[in-house]
């Protein structure tokens, strides 16, 4: 098959064009420099020119404050880059897998979010990922949306990987206990991408690891693995983090069960972070 992948420098896109190449596939996966999303002809053109069966579209604007500060920045790439992505399949009859998040939702539900509750984002980067879901499932008719959370691993700025660093620095951390969701090894996420596009499953699914946690147990489970004992872990409320731009959802954990009736179960997000860490 003919893969093409936007964002491919990034740490999903990344693992999802090694594993297209592993899998056989003809991979093209520009870099930033090569196509810019909010450039509409050009992008319509390059999905036009390589005429891809699948178009997996992981380009984004994902610093959540940053999209406060940046608005246009953040409805340039993350909505009309998207709706752009979307004309070009559309052009070519392709279908197209869209990266989406839980910031999608308020958080004001108190048990898992399923793909049938009704999102209401509460910040820039979650209302323009949500309008990139509008765009994606209104131009197409062939499309995968996948809704997941708090990607972790390897080739990429995350906190799985920045902590260990800060806590050889530090020796008090302080972190948020009432921001909730569930961690997502990006491994196991690009095995349920791979599983689902093999299945040609459409629609809207949600991916990440079982389990949840905040920020702060978070932080304490990487500490036990890792065997660090000289570091405090401070837990406060995101309230008092006056630094941050966005507001976040208090509760965004997201309900696999689609995810499993389809035929893919992910393991437990403690598992996959000591895989990850080990």
């Amino acid at each position: 098959m003919k893969i093409f992948i936007t964002g491919g420098r990034g740490m999903v896109g990344n693992f999802l064009t090694r594993a297209f190449i592993e899998r056989g596939d003809d991979v093209y996966s520009p870099s930033r420099e090569e196509l810019d999303i909010t450039d509409r002809r050009k992008t319509i053109e390059s999905i036009k020119n390589f005429k891809p069966d699948i178009l997996v579209h992981c380009a984004a604007f994902t610093d959540v404050d940053g999209c406060e500060i940046n608005k246009n920045r953040a409805y340039l790439t993350n909505a009309i880059g998207t709706q752009y992505v979307a004309e070009g399949c559309a052009e070519v009859n392709c279908k197209m897998v869209y990266f989406s998040t839980d910031f999608v939702f308020d958080g004001k539900k108190d048990s898992p979010y399923s793909e049938m509750d009704t999102p209401n984002p509460l910040s820039i980067y979650g209302e323009t990922k949500l309008l990139g879901e509008y765009y994606v499932s209104h131009f197409l008719r062939k499309f995968l949306i996948l809704r997941v959370s708090r990607i972790f691993g390897e080739k990429g700025r995350n906190f799985a990987s920045s902590l260990p660093v800060l806590m050889k620095k530090e020796k008090k951390i302080v972190l948020t206990d009432d921001l909730i969701n569930s961690p997502t090894y990006v491994v196991d996420l690009v095995n349920a991408v791979m599983f689902l596009i093999k299945k040609d499953v459409s629609g809207i699914v949600n991916v990440c690891n079982k389990g949840e946690c905040s920020w702060y147990g978070y932080a304490m489970k990487i500490k036990e693995i890792l065997k660090i004992e000289d570091v405090e872990l401070i837990p406060v409320k995101f309230d008092e983090f006056n630094s941050k731009k966005a507001k976040r959802p208090n509760y965004s954990v997201l309900n696999t069960t689609l995810l499993e009736m389809l035929g893919f179960s992910m393991p437990e997000w403690e598992k996959s972070l000591q895989a990850f860490l080990i």
